[in-house]
């Protein structure tokens, strides 16, 4: 069967950002609730970063998350986010913000379904969700702002390896397909 793909969110992105959001929404989510995005395509080009998320990942992400989603795992995972935004006002070095990224982007990811699919948790959840977003919106776009990069790769970044060739000669050698 051939695995399908769907763009999802571009956004200015250093490489470290990507490299963050890979090992965030992978292994370091299945850590939250046993379940990681392991097979996105990073589109990395001039500073931009397209995400391009596995069909299947993502509707097993949403099944997972609509069982461990509770107050009691929600009210774990916020304290979490807040004791990292707390460490990331302090963090200077590449490596520092690389940790505290990697370990922010499961929640990153669970905000973001809650906040599209609101269905999937309660009214104390969304209303704690709104309360934390008012404060921290920019948070990790400020956080990765500090990162200090020389050089931007332009490349695909797949299951944690480089590829420099285009989006659609990567698809063609791997057999994907993206759709709609």
């Amino acid at each position: 069967m051939v695995k399908r793909f769907k763009e999802d969110v571009t956004r200015q992105s250093t490489f470290i950002g990507l490299r963050a959001w890979h090992e965030g929404e992978s292994k370091e989510l299945e850590k939250w609730i046993g379940f990681g995005f392991f097979n996105h395509i990073f589109l990395f080009k001039n500073g931009m970063l397209t995400l391009f998320y596995d069909v299947e990942e993502g509707d097993k992400f949403h099944e997972v998350l609509k069982e461990k989603l509770k107050e009691d795992f929600f009210d774990r995972l916020c304290e979490h986010f807040f004791e990292f935004v707390k460490k990331g006002k302090t963090a200077n070095s590449n490596s520092e913000i690389y940790e505290i990224l990697v370990r922010l982007w499961p929640a990153f990811t669970i905000f973001d379904e809650l906040s599209k699919y609101p269905e999937i948790g309660n009214g104390y959840m969304i209303r704690r969700l709104i309360r934390l977003r008012e404060h921290t919106e920019s948070f990790s776009y400020e956080l990765e702002n500090r990162i200090n990069e020389e050089e931007q790769k332009n490349c695909i970044f797949f299951q944690g390896k480089i590829f420099e060739t285009s989006l659609e000669q990567f698809i063609n050698e791997k057999g994907f397909e993206v759709v709609k």
